[in-house]
C-alpha cells in the first residue's frame, strides 16, 4: 500500500502576497491577477482555467461553465463577488480571442504557462513552500471546508466524483470532529 502524503496548504497571508505579484499595470500582470484570483475562489484545475472560453464565463450571473472536465465531465459552477473587479479588468482588454484567457496572439494560456507563473510569483512573494497551480485548488477547498463544512457542496464543485477524494479536506482544513460534536444539537 502506497502512503499518500498530504498536500501542503497556503496561509491567508501567503495568498495575499501571492495575489500581489502580478503588475496592475501591463495586460499580462492583470490576466494573471485574474488567474489567480479565480484560481484560488473556485478550485478550478489548472487545464480547466486554461481551457475557458468567452462564452462559458457569465460575469453579470457570477457563474462558470466548466466543459470536459477532468474525466470529460462538464459542470457549472458560481464565484464570488471579489473574482469579479479582476475578471472584469482582464474582460475589457482581452480582446476577442475564442480562450476567456488568452495570450498576445490569442491562442489560450497553456497549462504550463500557468505552471510557470505560479512557481515565478510563488518566489517573488518570498514563499518558501513548493506552490504549484493545484495548491491554488488546495487551499479554496481547505477555505471553502474550514467556512461551510459542506463536504457534499465541495465534492461537487471540485467536480469529484468520489467522496473520498473529496475527504482529504476535512483533514487539511484542521476543522476537529470534537468541535462539531459540541455544536450538534441532537435530537
Amino acid at each position: 500500500m502506497q502512503r499518500k502524503t498530504l498536500p501542503i496548504i497556503l496561509e491567508d497571508k501567503e495568498v495575499k502576497k501571492l495575489l500581489d505579484q502580478p503588475s496592475k499595470n501591463c495586460r499580462t500582470g492583470i490576466r494573471n491577477r485574474a488567474i489567480l484570483r479565480l484560481m484560488l475562489n473556485t478550485g478550478l484545475r489548472v487545464s480547466e482555467v486554461s481551457n475557458l472560453k468567452k462564452n462559458e464565463i457569465n460575469l453579470f450571473y457570477r457563474r462558470l461553465r466548466v466543459t470536459q472536465g477532468k474525466g470529460s465531465k462538464d459542470r457549472e459552477i458560481g464565484f464570488p463577488d471579489i473574482v469579479i473587479p479582476d475578471l472584469e479588468r482582464w474582460e475589457r482588454i482581452r480582446g476577442d480571442s475564442f480562450y476567456f484567457f488568452n495570450t498576445h496572439y490569442d491562442t489560450k494560456v497553456s497549462v504550463r504557462y500557468i505552471e510557470a507563473m505560479v512557481e515565478r510569483y510563488t518566489k517573488m512573494a518570498g514563499i518558501k513552500k513548493r506552490v504549484t497551480p493545484h495548491s491554488l485548488r488546495h487551499f479554496f477547498a481547505t477555505d471553502f471546508y474550514r467556512k461551510f463544512k459542506d463536504i457534499e457542496g465541495l465534492r461537487k464543485f471540485l467536480g469529484h466524483e468520489d467522496i473520498e477524494t473529496t475527504q482529504i479536506y476535512v483533514t487539511l482544513s484542521g476543522v476537529e470532529v470534537n468541535e462539531l460534536m459540541n455544536n450538534y444539537p441532537g435530537i
